[in-house]
């Protein structure tokens, strides 16, 4: 009788997991290099995720009190470990375009300080979601420091 290949991929599984056979130099083994903390990369914010019947960025925010902190990061990734691409101080006026799953991080977009009536191109529909391509800072800050407003 001969095994199935389901049966006959079972049986190799094994074999090819053992890492005790892994030795030093081995240029075809595949090991994590854990000298090096991961860095996320960048995650563009998306923009136009409500539909084409709404602003490309249907949400206002307002950057509140930071606890004693004097700016927040606006990072590359939703993430802390993060590179900051730039920062924000309490009362900056910002468009909110995407949330993560978790709702803990916002993918926003940043008017120039004192021009927060420029709509930064977000005002208007967009007809597909995409990532934001226009001239304003964008990023991702942290929800618990940003009071959300309807658009």
């Amino acid at each position: 009788m001969r095994p199935t290949i389901p049966a006959l991929a079972l049986l190799l599984v094994p074999a090819a997991c053992d890492i005790d056979q892994i030795q030093p130099g081995d240029a075809n083994a595949i090991v994590a290099n854990t000298s090096e903390p991961l860095r996320p990369g960048t995650q563009p914010v998306r923009i136009g995720e409500s539909g084409p019947q709404f602003q490309a960025c249907a949400t206002r925010g307002t950057v509140l009190d930071l606890g004693g902190e004097t700016t927040l990061p606006v990072r590359a990734a939703p993430f802390s470990e993060a590179e900051a691409v730039g920062e924000v101080t309490p009362g900056t006026p910002l468009f909110v375009c995407t949330r993560t799953i978790d709702q803990r991080w916002l993918g926003v977009v940043v008017p120039p300080p004192g021009e927060d009536a420029i709509d930064c191109g977000v005002s208007a529909p967009v007809e597909r979601p995409r990532s934001y391509a226009g001239p304003c800072l964008s990023g991702w800050v942290t929800n618990g420091f940003v009071r959300l407003r309807a658009g």
